[in-house]
């Protein structure tokens, strides 16, 4: 054979060698991926597992799944259900990703667990409450558009009696009695039956073992209010309010049960990591849930913000004690890790296998929250890890502080610190930094030049005025005439602002025109514009009321326009697609003369001169800094 001849030869001989290693090492590793079931239970505090609490809750399965577990002793979450579950779901705080608390959706760019999973090689499934976004009217926010292969469930609980009478979404009381669900987004069926029960079979049905792990992503209702018990154990309590909730968890213990015997029955077991965990602290309606922590759902005081974590996968993470703080974001980042993958990077969760493998690791130096009250008011909380120590702010504006506490189930939950407890001025200084860092997405922006706009681009659901709170600052000097429209900024079908020849500004959200009055200070080297706006959908329940908003237009600090004329969404989410065009129009015929733009700072939140926490001189002292108007 000639040396050539012998070369392409064993060259021909490695490359099949390398392509049929490849396609049976990638076969070898999907079957040796372990699968994952994630089961997070509504509003469970640590009081209702008994072994992390008093001993009167009726979870023997879940006390048995807790002896033989991952236990992080620790564990926080938001204080109410939507934040925490995008929280779950990004790795990344729920303000960060436009929920604070309520928010529109998950903006298509965002990385979710799901999406990695599936890029792992998983079949992904919901089954179950979702509650993550309130645009219920836009399927970019359903299951499916975030990694979801498949989806049966409610998109909030409000929905759970079915639509009106004209067939379109109507938000009532929700019921586990027979519930309407919807199953990849198609018109909502009337199921027979109990919830809870409903949601565990699917998931079981779901269960199989096949070439590609799955991941199920079981939501259940339980234990959340209305507390309607199932006749299978209505009678093993009494007839009042902490009997119907004993018997609800006891519901949910049987149902784990289910899940756990299925996965022994088809020999999947060993090889399915199985989470348990709950989206935040009870509400201490009919017992405390939240034992020996004090608080509730809704505040950010301990019981409200912390609860049960259980990890476990046989032979490889069991039986362990975690006193170190964990975080819901770290689900996300761990589990792409277990799954084999490379945990994203410049998210807020943590990989937490080093704390599983009884390794020390850095834990943050502190958790912070926030929620909008509405319209300038806010309430907001941390815990100061590296200080042991908390504050907390109220909706009314009461403040507290005091020591943190420590890991459940230890022989004391309380702690100590040598530092200063933080008072009200020094809870609003860390408060305002935390607003800075997390209520501005990170936009792509495209600087432009005289004459032509910049454009960003990005968190579709986050760029523009169209859901509780937004401000856009921009700094700008004088147009080179004003005898023309110019275009200040301009999202196609969204929103824009105009300058006009008589130098009033125009802004069109949706279909609302409005005016400022003429801008009489004008300063020749930088004038710094601030819109904010506040824009709540009218609400039918939980909290009937009509529909409000509120825009403001600040020129160099001073109101020019205060409109509580009503905004709302685009009918659909197409046009939150668009680009926002920063110094033109879209068609890019009315450019602004003389300059182009800097990058706009955005913040999500709605701004006032004196307010808690970021406020509007925050804003305007991010303006005009240095003059610069290069982008």
């Amino acid at each position: 054979m000639l040396a050539s001849q012998r070369t392409i030869w064993c060259g021909l001989v490695l490359l099949t060698i390398l392509l049929t290693s490849g396609c049976s090492g990638n076969d070898s590793d999907q079957q040796s991926k372990p699968n994952i079931l994630l089961i997070l239970t509504d509003d469970l505090g640590n009081n209702d597992i008994a072994s992390w609490g008093d001993g009167t809750a009726p979870t023997p399965t879940l006390d048995e799944l807790s002896r033989r577990s991952m236990r992080f002793r620790r564990h926080f979450t938001d204080s109410t259900c939507s934040p925490s579950r995008a929280a779950l779901l990004t790795g990344q705080h729920p303000v960060s990703v436009g929920f604070q608390t309520n928010g529109l959706g998950l903006s298509s760019d965002l990385e979710t667990l799901p999406k990695s999973l599936k890029i792992l090689g998983y079949r992904t499934a919901h089954i179950g409450k979702w509650h993550v976004g309130e645009a219920l009217e836009y399927p970019e926010t359903h299951p499916g558009a975030q990694g979801f292969d498949y989806w049966l469930g409610m998109l909030n609980h409000f929905v759970l009696r079915g639509p009106g009478a004209d067939g379109q979404i109507l938000r009532q009381a929700p019921t586990y009695l027979d519930p309407w669900l919807q199953e990849n987004g198609n018109q909502p069926q009337q199921f027979k039956g109990y919830l809870d029960d409903i949601l565990t079979e699917k998931a079981i049905d779901m269960m199989s073992e096949g070439e590609q792990p799955w991941f199920i992503n079981l939501w259940l209702f339980a234990p959340h209010t209305p507390y309607q018990p199932s006749p299978r154990f209505a009678d093993q309590f009494p007839d009042t309010a902490e009997g119907q909730f004993q018997s609800i968890l006891k519901h949910i213990d049987y149902n784990v049960e289910r899940l756990l015997e299925s996965l022994e029955e088809k020999g999947l077991t060993e090889n399915t990591i199985v989470i348990f965990a709950s989206d935040n602290g009870g509400p201490n309606i009919a017992r405390d849930n939240n034992f020996p922590l004090q608080g509730k759902k809704t505040n950010y005081l301990d019981g409200g913000v912390r609860s049960p974590l259980l990890l476990h996968w046989p032979n490889n993470y069991e039986d362990r004690e975690i006193a170190a703080p964990s975080h819901i974001t770290d689900i996300f980042p761990t589990l792409i890790a277990l799954a084999g993958g490379t945990p994203p990077t410049g998210i807020m969760g943590r990989d937490l296998r080093p704390l599983m493998s009884g390794q020390t690791q850095n834990a943050p130096s502190a958790f912070y929250w926030a929620a909008d009250g509405g319209f300038g008011n806010m309430t907001y909380g941390s815990q100061l890890l590296d200080h042991s120590s908390f504050f907390y702010r109220d909706l009314f504006g009461a403040y507290s502080t005091g020591a943190t506490k420590g890991a459940i189930a230890t022989p004391s939950t309380e702690t100590s610190t040598e530092h200063p407890l933080p008072n009200a001025a020094d809870a609003d200084a860390l408060i305002t930094a935390f607003e800075r860092q997390v209520r501005t997405p990170p936009f792509a922006w495209q600087p432009g030049t005289v004459g032509h706009a910049g454009q960003l681009s990005g968190r579709d659901f986050q760029r523009a005025p169209v859901m509780g709170g937004y401000s856009l600052g921009v700094s700008l000097q004088l147009p080179t005439t004003h005898s023309v429209q110019q275009t200040l900024l301009e999202q196609q079908g969204v929103w824009r602002i105009d300058w006009l020849p008589d130098q009033r500004l125009r802004v069109l959200i949706g279909s609302e025109e409005q005016f400022s009055t003429p801008l009489n200070s004008l300063n020749r080297t930088c004038n710094k514009l601030v819109v904010s706006t506040q824009i709540e959908p009218a609400r039918t329940h939980p909290f009937p009321g009509p529909a409000s908003s509120r825009l403001l237009l600040y020129w160099n600090g001073q109101v020019v326009l205060d409109s509580p004329t009503e905004l709302t969404r685009p009918q659909s989410a197409a046009p939150l697609k668009n680009p926002t065009w920063i110094g033109n129009s879209a068609d890019g015929q009315s450019p602004l003369l003389g300059q182009h733009l800097a990058k706009p700072v955005i913040i999500n939140k709605f701004l006032l001169p004196q307010q808690e926490g970021y406020d509007l001189s925050n804003l305007q002292a991010e303006l005009c800094v240095g003059g610069s108007f290069d982008g």
